[in-house]
């Protein structure tokens, strides 16, 4: 008989995820290999910044996890967060109050790219 998926949360193995359980079972192992990745990369700040964006994604994809398995949810933070050294601080989604840098214009196309032969 198919297994059948249970609805988001359904898991009882208090982990979470359920119906989730095996694209969590890819998506830890895959940020893994992305962390380790980043240890050999030659640039310093690229490194740091690859490995704190990476352990970054591991605790909200963790948290996501326990929401879908039922855990209550948090206070939302009061404030964002300043930018560290003066530099921007990157624009995220905004369901963890990061989204602090306003999209700038990227001087797309808009319009078909084909000729108009």
């Amino acid at each position: 008989m198919a297994k059948t998926r249970s609805s988001p949360g359904g898991g009882g193995d208090g982990g979470g995820g359920g119906a989730f359980d095996r694209d969590f079972g890819y998506l830890m192992p895959f940020l893994d290999k992305v962390a380790a990745a980043a240890a050999g990369l030659q640039d310093p700040a690229a490194r740091e910044e690859l490995s704190r964006l990476v352990a970054d994604e591991k605790v909200r994809w963790q948290r996501i996890r326990e929401l879908l398995g039922g855990a209550a949810a948090r206070a939302a933070p009061s404030a964002p967060q300043p930018a560290v050294g003066g530099a921007p601080a990157l624009a995220r989604a905004s369901a963890d109050n990061i989204h602090r840098v306003a999209p700038t214009s990227a001087g797309l196309t808009v319009g078909s790219l084909k000729s108009s032969r």
